[in-house]
C-alpha cells in the first residue's frame, strides 16, 4: 500500500464485494482490515441494538405516563356552594331556612325568602383531589359551604395526548431501527 501511496481504506473500497476475500486474505494489512471492519461493524450494531432498546423503552414508558394520567390530572371533583352564610346561621341554613323562622306569618316568610334568594349565588370549584364530602371557606360577611358533586368531572390534558404520541413515535422509531440496524451498521 505505501508504493501505490494509498491508505488501506482507500485500497480496499473498490475491493470490499470482490469475491477473492480468500486470496485478499493472505495479504496480512488486508487480513487486519477486514477484521478491523468486522470489530467496528459489531461494535455499531450493538450500540444501534442498545439505541433501539431504549427508544423502544422510553416510549413505552412515555405512553403507559400519558395514558394513566400520571404526569397532567385529568380527574377533578367538583364542590358547590350555594351561598353566603352569615356566622350566626347554622350550616344548613339554605336548605332549612324555614325551619329557623321564630315569626311563622306570611310577612316573615315572604321576607326571609326573598332575602335567602338574594343572598343564593351559588360558586363552583374543581379541585384535582378529594378533600372530603365537604369544607368550609371563610368568606367576607360569614362563610361558604362547599359539598361535593358525586360524580368527578373528567377532562382530558392536551399534555397526556402529547405523552401518548411522542411514546409511540418513540417506540415505533426504536422499532425501525432495530430492522434497519444491520444496514445502517454497513453505512456507519
Amino acid at each position: 500500500m505505501i508504493a501505490l501511496e494509498l491508505s488501506i481504506d482507500e485500497f480496499m473500497k473498490p475491493l470490499v464485494a470482490s469475491h477473492d476475500k480468500a486470496r485478499l486474505m493472505q495479504i496480512p494489512d488486508v487480513e487486519q482490515w477486514y477484521k478491523n471492519k468486522a470489530v467496528s461493524t459489531s461494535v455499531t450494531q450493538r450500540k444501534l441494538i442498545y439505541l433501539a432498546m431504549f427508544l423502544i423503552s422510553f416510549g413505552c414508558a412515555l405512553f403507559y405516563a400519558g395514558h394513566k394520567n400520571y404526569v397532567f390530572n385529568e380527574r377533578f371533583y367538583e364542590y358547590r356552594s350555594i351561598g353566603i352564610i352569615k356566622n350566626d346561621e347554622p350550616l344548613n341554613v339554605f336548605n332549612h331556612w324555614k325551619d329557623y323562622i321564630i315569626d311563622p306569618s306570611a310577612e316573615k316568610r315572604t321576607e326571609k325568602l326573598k332575602e335567602m334568594l338574594a343572598r343564593r349565588v351559588e360558586l363552583f370549584k374543581l379541585m384535582d383531589e378529594y378533600i372530603g364530602e365537604s369544607f368550609i371557606e371563610e368568606v367576607t360577611g360569614g362563610k361558604r359551604v362547599y359539598t361535593i358533586n358525586a360524580i368527578p368531572r373528567c377532562i382530558t390534558h392536551a399534555g397526556n395526548n402529547l405523552l401518548e404520541f411522542i411514546g409511540i413515535f418513540t417506540a415505533l422509531f426504536g422499532l425501525v431501527l432495530a430492522v434497519l440496524q444491520p444496514r445502517l451498521s454497513r453505512f456507519l
